[in-house]
């Protein structure tokens, strides 16, 4: 031994800390839905996140990640969160249930991409009929978000296709596109410019109405003076040592404003009340 300190083990100690059981009061908790990561990798992701915004509040952030659409939703309605960062759809829900108030977003907008491989000959809406197509999760926002674009044109999926198929995430949607499982794939609109800058030869057959990115949203009993604390800190975040590391690991560029008003449109496309 040189008396080195392994820094894996240093990040291992401070992911295990993380992970720890929260005492109630001591901790504020942001939950966060992740169909994919475990809870190591996501604690890992936001840990610069977190600990910013314990700094600009005086008090531990530590963030708990929830894979399952249902079991997230029924902690919320709990108001276990002091915070919730989720796709906007969730957002609206937790707002219905619990009243969480969004209070930041990342820029720009998502939206359900249609697309299938150029060597298909799928390029028009009108090509889709009879053929197969494949969404993510049942629950996920770009696939309501899809079946609402469907439906908005009088298209019943399980007529108008061969068949319907749900991926667990979209790299399934991407996977199965590739081994011709499916011949239209939906994902949102990021991935497919993200996929096409990879090389993927897609095209985009058709694309639905955009609606607000992902969302930051504050429970609405906690003092007014923290919400106004956590807003302020979030559009400054990009700026921050800690924080940064959040923006360069996610790929986000940073957070602007948001309020209610800002998903009305969202509101209105998904029927949710």
């Amino acid at each position: 031994m040189n008396g080195r300190v392994s820094p894996r083990l240093v990040l291992g100690i401070l992911l295990c800390f993380y992970l720890l059981p929260a005492r109630a009061g001591d901790i504020l908790l942001l939950g966060v839905q992740d169909y994919n990561q475990s809870p190591i990798l996501v604690v890992r992701e936001y840990m610069g996140l977190t600990r910013y915004l314990g700094r600009e509040l005086g008090r531990q952030v530590r963030v708990e990640s929830v894979r399952d659409y249902d079991e997230y939703l029924k902690k919320a309605a709990a108001r276990r969160f002091a915070f919730l960062f989720a796709p906007p759809s969730m957002i609206m829900q937790a707002h219905r249930l619990a009243g969480y108030e969004p209070i930041a977003k990342i820029p720009g907008l998502l939206s359900a991409s249609f697309m299938s491989l150029a060597s298909s000959g799928i390029a028009f809406p009108e090509d889709m009929k009879g053929k197969r197509i494949g969404f993510t999760d049942k629950e996920s926002m770009i696939t309501e978000l899809g079946l609402a674009q469907l439906a908005k044109m009088n298209i019943d999926p399980a007529k108008y296709f061969k068949s319907v198929t749900y991926y667990h995430d979209a790299d399934g949607v991407l996977s199965a596109l590739q081994y011709h499982l499916i011949d239209i794939g939906v994902a949102n609109s990021g991935l497919f410019n993200a996929w096409t800058a990879k090389g993927y030869d897609i095209n985009l057959v058709l694309q639905g109405k955009g609606v607000p990115h992902l969302t930051f949203a504050v429970r609405d009993d906690l003092p007014k003076g923290m919400k106004e604390r956590v807003a302020k800190a979030l559009l400054k975040a990009d700026r921050d040592p800690d924080a940064e590391k959040f923006f360069k690991y996610s790929s986000f560029p940073n957070f602007e404003p948001a309020t209610l008003r800002d998903y009305d449109g969202l509101v209105s496309i998904l029927h949710l009340k």
